[in-house]
């Protein structure tokens, strides 16, 4: 097969949610177009849950690193400028929802199995909060990549305002995790573009409860 059939199978397996697939075809991209943004980061992504929990933090940190050159990739591709921002909104819509997803996932591990009265640690504390630092940053440098990366392009803005939003949403709960002000900085970015946003309360305490505000 060309490299066209595999970009067209890795989409199908996507759109499947055939996570096997998608990263196989993924994969084969890679290897034919090094260079292919959309390859890049959806075998990153496909990679996070693999292997052993003891890597899943390093295996989030390369999905965190691979997102941004994903996107220039994508940006720098002969593709037409409709469909280059077709990917990256499908980049985006992957990537953003993954911080909250990776410290649900790594919480419910921890209350999985029972030894006496006390759970099995899988994961401890130090490296849940280095994840939630990672994630946060990635979406804020990600909004930030997006909002100029069209000059003015209203399409592109739109597609930023969803890492801002999720970066603010986090912020506010995990205001140990941020810099003093950023929540509300990126707030009034937002409803430059959506003057429809209201900014979330920022939480009592930092909690990694299942619910998000």
């Amino acid at each position: 097969m060309d490299i066209e059939q595999y970009k067209k199978l890795a989409k199908q397996a996507r759109e499947e949610n055939n996570t096997e697939d998608a990263k196989t075809y993924y994969n084969k991209v890679r290897e034919e177009e090094p260079e292919n943004g959309e390859a890049k980061f959806f075998y990153a992504y496909y990679s996070l849950y693999e292997g052993k929990n003891s890597e899943i933090g390093t295996r989030f940190k390369y999905l965190c690193n691979a997102v941004l050159p994903s996107v220039n990739l994508v940006k720098q591709s002969d593709e037409a400028k409709e469909d280059k921002l077709k990917t990256i909104d499908d980049i985006v819509n992957t990537f953003v929802p993954e911080t909250w997803a990776l410290i649900r996932y790594m919480n419910h591990k921890n209350r999985e199995q029972k030894v006496g009265d006390s759970y099995v640690r899988v994961f401890d504390s130090g490296e849940i909060a280095q994840c939630c630092k990672t994630g946060i940053n990635a979406l804020k440098e990600l909004g930030d990549k997006l909002d100029g990366l069209f000059g003015d392009d209203s399409e592109c803005k739109r597609i930023a305002v969803i890492a801002y939003k999720e970066f603010v949403s986090l912020a506010q709960k995990w205001y140990a995790y941020v810099e003093k002000g950023e929540a509300e900085i990126y707030a009034a970015k937002i409803k430059k573009i959506d003057p429809s946003y209201e900014m979330p309360k920022k939480a009592g305490c930092i909690s990694f409860a299942d619910k998000k505000q």
